[in-house]
């Protein structure tokens, strides 16, 4: 006992003693682990709104994740990815959430998956120099409930954790909206189909209430049988009526030389509220069809938790040339990105008042003058506590010039810059040019250069603001300069400034043109600078009025609620183009920056940060700013071989140092040893 005693507290028992550590440690981490996300924008790491949704579950909700072995590298990586968030969900949620891995090499989970609707899908492989194609799973059912809901395919990383927690809060908000209804109250489904459809030979007409009917059956099933259906052929004299309450499709035709008119529609209905669903008559090159039957279960599904979720509605003011949210010239795909939370009600300030409840309201590129009585009821919305988005050009095109994309250009004096001066912000009436800008490829010109499209990098964006702080670049194309200075001097006011352009800006007021052909930069230096290109605005403001305006002289009785100063904190934002709301930069699947950048916005003056980080956690739009050809090639073979190189440098020189410092300590405690050599 005292050998071993002796031998413990020795020297040779170090390294034992030091492997039993580690495998003791080992032991003790895989049963209680911690982890550390050292990632930027904490894309391992759930957000509070995640974390908050799995550990409120009241009933059970189920992830079961359909993926296939040995996958490519780059899609065992969204694989890994997967596995790790899932984990963070798991650890954060109560006993209600539960994840399951299903294996893919056994025919009864393929079966499975294909029953659920999670299709394969077809990648690319490498595979002994060779490029092939690869059938596999990636796929993800979420069941709560009788509810099932499919991600399928999950091919990226970014934005899953957004996806997956939107989908579960639906699903969840549903199932208690459902669960609360009356015990005799039900949610209609009403096919509006006009039978002289039949009669028209328009393909699809007579098979549709039988495919619709059976996509009615599984969504009820998966529904807590909630729903009723049931089909109509509406009158000649019902089809106006129908058309303007629901806005399901109307069909004219002639039957004898005389004009007639057929109804179309699919319509869900609970209340008050209604959401008609796509399903119209199409033309092709073989005739006329019925389009939307083909997957007329998912977009009833979707039409479902349009209606039940508790969206927040926000004002969208018109009446002053604004870009229209319905127009497919317009900001439809704005409208559409915002539609899953939030729902645009039009507001013509001239005849109604801003609802009470309403918390935002969106003023999307007037064009002409606002009343006093209209900018009034802005003002006092905003001090009121009430969250404003601005977009203001600051030239619009006259419509004068169409030839090559020229236009005609002028200043925009649309009057609700008096609210922005007292607010303090400076508008500038032109139209900022950036070197630092979208370029591309043209087969006759060569490399053309967009300076009016400015590239805003992560370095130009606000680094410590939610809404910014995980893009890495974002295109705000046509804007004109914003100048916050007297806002900053206002202590009750918090000035961010979202975006600005490149130190190679320059103002353009006259001669503007939007063909890269006749744009040249100035020769002169001094004629660049930085120019704010959106801002936000946080806190109490002083209203842009003395007072309120003036009543009509024959009131009599006259009452004011004026505000002179907020009583509560607002938020304001001010984007200097309204082109970034349009399809031009927006896409139809919010993947682009700039359609991520807007939705923060909404999402931020609606109290819902968490929303925005975690819609960007993972986003892969970090662009290099590197301009030089030499530069680019240099960090790029310093990535591939520096890092290696450095190594071994470094181990030369502790090398060389260590032997250096043995002799010094040979020469200096036996310098008469034979066995050194000494030049």
């Amino acid at each position: 006992m005292k050998k071993i005693i002796q031998w413990l507290k020795g020297p040779k028992s170090d390294f034992i003693l030091f492997v039993i550590f580690l495998v003791l440690l080992n032991i003790a981490g895989h049963k209680a682990f911690l982890r550390f996300d050292l990632t930027a924008p904490k894309s391992y790491s759930l957000s509070k709104a995640s974390k908050s949704l799995v550990k409120n579950l009241d009933s059970p909700l189920s992830v079961r994740v359909f993926f296939s072995d040995n996958l490519p590298s780059t899609y065992s990586s969204v694989s890994q990815y997967v596995k790790d968030i899932l984990v963070e969900y798991k650890g954060a949620a109560n006993k209600n959430f539960s994840v399951s891995y299903m294996d893919m090499s056994k025919p009864e989970n393929e079966e499975l998956a294909r029953n659920l609707g999670i299709q394969q899908v077809q990648i690319q492989e490498i595979k002994n120099n060779e490029v092939g194609l690869k059938n596999v799973y990636m796929g993800i059912a979420v069941t709560y409930g009788d509810s099932i809901e499919i991600m399928n395919p999950v091919q990226t990383s970014d934005g899953f954790e957004f996806n997956l927690t939107t989908k579960m809060s639906k699903m969840v908000s549903v199932a208690d909206t459902l669960a609360g209804l009356a015990k005799n109250e039900k949610i209609s489904l009403t096919l509006y189909l006009s039978d002289e459809l039949k009669q028209l030979g328009i393909s699809g007409a007579e098979e549709a209430e039988k495919i619709i009917r059976s996509a009615f059956d599984n969504v009820n099933k998966q529904n807590l049988d909630r729903l009723e259906y049931k089909t109509v052929s509406p009158s000649a004299e019902d089809v106006e009526a129908l058309s303007a309450k629901y806005g399901i499709q109307t069909v004219a035709y002639k039957d004898r030389g005389v004009a007639k008119k057929a109804a179309l529609g699919l319509v869900l209905e609970h209340g008050e509220k209604s959401y008609a669903l796509p399903l119209e008559v199409q033309r092709s090159f073989f005739g006329y069809a019925i389009g939307g039957l083909e997957d007329v279960e998912t977009t009833l599904t979707e039409g479902l938790h349009s209606l039940l979720s508790s969206t927040k509605a926000i004002g969208y003011i018109t009446g002053h040339g604004e870009v229209d949210h319905t127009s497919e010239d317009g900001a439809v795909n704005f409208e559409a990105l915002i539609s899953g939370l939030y729902e645009l009600k039009d507001i013509d300030l001239n005849s109604d008042n801003i609802p009470a409840g309403m918390n935002s309201i969106i003023i999307n590129g007037p064009k002409m003058d606002f009343t006093e009585e209209e900018l009034y009821k802005i003002d006092q919305f905003l001090l009121r506590g009430g969250n404003v988005m601005l977009f203001i050009d600051g030239v619009v095109d006259d419509g004068r010039n169409q030839s090559y994309g020229i236009g005609n250009f002028v200043a925009n004096d649309v009057n609700i810059e008096r609210l922005l001066t007292k607010y303090g912000i400076a508008r500038g009436k032109n139209m900022i040019m950036d070197k630092n800008c979208l370029k591309d490829m043209n087969p006759q010109y060569g490399e053309l250069t967009y300076y009016w499209v400015p590239t805003i990098h992560k370095k130009q964006l606000a680094k410590k603001c939610v809404i910014t702080n995980n893009l890495g670049y974002v295109y705000l194309l046509q804007s004109g300069s914003l100048d916050p200075a007297v806002a900053k001097e206002n202590k009750n006011i918090k000035v961010t400034e979202l975006a600005k352009s490149s130190p190679e800006a320059w103002i353009q007021e006259s001669g503007i043109t939007l063909h890269p052909l006749y744009i040249t930069p100035p020769a002169d230096a001094a004629s660049f600078a930085q120019y704010d290109l959106a801002l936000l605005l946080e806190g109490k403001f002083d209203s842009a009025f003395d007072e309120a305006p003036a009543a009509s002289a024959d009131e009599s009785l006259v009452t004011s609620s004026f505000v002179k100063s907020s009583v509560m904190p607002g938020k304001l934002f001010v984007a200097s183009s309204s082109a970034i709301t349009t399809r031009q930069v927006i896409d139809e699947n919010g993947k682009s920056p700039v359609s991520m950048f807007l939705m923060n916005v909404v999402d931020y003056l609606n109290g819902n940060e968490d929303l925005c980080t975690m819609r960007t956690k993972s986003l892969s739009v970090n662009n290099l700013t590197i301009k030089s050809t030499v530069a680019a090639n240099f960090w790029k073979f310093f990535n591939s071989f520096g890092i290696a190189i450095f190594v071994v440098i470094a181990g030369l020189i502790v090398w060389r140092l260590r032997n250096a410092r043995r002799h010094a300590i040979n020469k200096k405690y036996n310098p008469d040893d034979t066995r050194t050599i000494t030049k």
